[in-house]
């Protein structure tokens, strides 16, 4: 199956978003980022916490689906929503502790993903307030986003659900 990204796709994290999951990878040494070029917020945050951060893009013809997974500890990124059904069941294909940024509002809003997280359960760490996405190509900004944003986490939690607040 061929993907391509949506033009609405390429939003990016804020830093504080990304220093949110931070605490939380303190057990893992190499960060795989794939969705993520060398100038995103979680290459430069990664990197600033000690952590070996590999980042695969695909505009870089890096597609996260086609790509062979490099030696790393956990995967960690904000995925483009478009796909995030195909994107989840492939890290838990893979068998890695994982952190995906989503909207709160789509975790459960399908039947596919209801039944897939029934049958593999992620834990969530919730981001208070809501996180200001940015996109540069198009010179926009969100300053009240519409959703309210969380992690959805494997193997990188130690609560079914953990809260904390960005600034």
């Amino acid at each position: 199956m061929q993907r391509q990204k949506a033009k609405s796709d390429e939003w990016y994290t804020p830093r504080s978003a990304v220093e949110a999951i931070v605490p939380y990878l303190k057990n893992f040494k190499t960060i795989w980022c794939p969705f993520d070029a060398t100038e995103s917020n979680y290459v430069k945050v990664l990197e600033e916490n000690g952590f070996n951060v590999i980042h695969t893009h695909i505009d870089d013809g890096q597609d996260f689906f086609k790509t062979a997974v490099p030696e790393c500890d956990a995967i960690v990124s904000n995925p483009p929503y478009s796909i995030k059904d195909d994107v989840i069941e492939r890290l838990f294909l893979l068998h890695k502790p994982f952190a995906m940024l989503m909207n709160v509002a789509s975790l459960y809003d399908s039947k596919r993903r209801f039944e897939f997280y029934k049958q593999n359960p992620v834990n969530h760490l919730y981001l208070y307030p809501r996180v200001k996405f940015f996109n540069d190509e198009k010179g926009l900004s969100t300053s009240s986003p519409t959703y309210q944003s969380a992690y959805v986490c494997h193997g990188i939690l130690d609560h079914q659900i953990e809260l904390t607040k960005v600034s």
